[in-house]
């Protein structure tokens, strides 16, 4: 199913992921159960608001909102730009940094959605500073 605009899908922190919990059963024995905060689905959806509270406690979306439905703004074109950017370069990268990227851009959007214009700038300032390790390609979107 597709996610309507602001709306950001996440692993459910209740189960895991699972979409099952133990639980105590009617005679004490432990039995499993469908969790009750994903219904057996494993993720939940949420609001870009609680989108950003959660990328900012460090969990990653499994999915975010279509870009097409986000307004568009320099900062947003901006972003866009260097991630893209940093994304054809991922194979040249080395761990944690190519990961690094992903979740920067992805809570820059989050940041966006909610109005907050400084964290996203500061995300896409850190992937800038990623990019400058690159800063001889001939795609390089900034200063030379």
């Amino acid at each position: 199913m597709a996610l309507v605009a602001g709306e950001y899908e996440f692993t459910c922190s209740e189960c895991d992921g699972d979409g099952s919990l133990q639980v105590i059963g009617t005679e004490g024995e432990l039995v499993w159960g469908k969790c009750d905060d994903c219904h057996g689905e494993g993720s939940v959806r949420v609001d870009e608001e609680e989108a950003a509270e959660r990328i900012e406690c460090g969990q990653t979306p499994l999915r975010t909102p279509p870009t097409r439905d986000l307004h568009s703004s320099p900062l947003k074109d901006e972003l866009d730009q260097w991630f893209g950017f940093l994304c054809d370069r991922q194979a040249e990268s080395t761990p944690p940094a190519n990961i690094m990227i992903g979740y920067a851009y992805g809570y820059a959007e989050a940041m966006l959605l909610a109005d907050r214009e400084e964290p996203a700038r500061e995300k896409l300032e850190s992937m800038i500073r990623a990019a400058e390790n690159f800063k001889d390609h001939p795609d390089f979107p900034g200063p030379r």
